[in-house]
């Protein structure tokens, strides 16, 4: 069984829900053992790594298209796996149990305020807030005002802009805060073809060569995205398409 391959976008239509005491994931609409889809010595990436991620594991063999089984939970959060979606990569296989990829490196985040104002009035259904003062603000904080607490996506002047809109008013002259995790990081595996380094060529995560590449994302405590890479293996011919695409968006 090789330790690797040059495919991460395998079969992965469906959903799966795990038995940690059985090790046996059972699918809903998966095509597990057919060609093209997940086989015995592939990675089974369980949730979505731009949403909730449970962590990677071996696959050591399949029953059926609706039923496989893992070697083991230790790549996984522990977390209940239930109708979640799931992706199928032949990715290294150590990585599965490298404890800085683990459970996808997720660590205890320091959360530092950056910054208390008060807000103008922000109506239900709306993503921007005027504060009195932005200065210091950034993408990625967190906006928290009485009943909200909101990503922010951009800020311009001093206005600022949230992920999603507000299910709760503000009202002026209420008190926020801003705050920023500075200690949080988070590692993953991907799997680079040619098109990846080209699109990430102006990019913080600007690559020399394709291949599998451990990459480590986290913010300082300046507001300012730091991307550290390790090539894993070298190799051309990768066959991308999971989520999240390489550069990240």
């Amino acid at each position: 069984m090789a330790l690797w391959g040059n495919n991460d976008a395998k079969g992965s239509g469906g959903t799966v829900s795990l038995d940690y005491s059985t090790l046996v994931v059972t699918g809903s609409g998966t095509s597990f053992g057919n060609t093209g889809a997940a086989q015995a010595g592939d990675v089974i990436r369980f949730g979505s790594r731009t949403g909730t991620f449970f962590g990677d594991a071996v696959i050591v063999s399949i029953a059926s298209t609706t039923s496989l089984s893992i070697a083991s939970t230790a790549g996984l959060s522990g977390a209940a796996i239930s109708g979640v979606q799931f992706d199928i990569s032949e990715l290294p296989k150590y990585t599965v149990l490298d404890s800085h990829y683990i459970q996808s490196g997720q660590s205890t985040a320091e959360t530092t305020t950056i910054r208390t104002s008060a807000a103008s009035t922000a109506g239900i259904g709306t993503n921007t807030v005027t504060v009195v003062s932005a200065t210091g603000i950034v993408a990625g904080d967190t906006f928290v005002a009485p009943s909200v607490s909101k990503v922010v996506s951009s800020v311009s002047g001093s206005v600022v802009s949230l992920a999603s809109t507000i299910a709760v008013a503000i009202a002026a002259g209420a008190a926020l805060t801003v705050t920023r995790s500075t200690g949080a990081k988070y590692s993953s595996v991907y799997g680079v073809a040619e098109g990846g380094t080209t699109a990430a060529a102006s990019t913080k995560y600007a690559l020399t060569h394709e291949g599998w590449v451990g990459v480590t994302t986290y913010i300082d405590a300046a507001g300012e995205l730091r991307v550290k890479k390790e090539t894993l293996v070298a190799m051309s011919g990768i066959t991308t398409g999971n989520t999240p695409a390489y550069p990240p968006a």
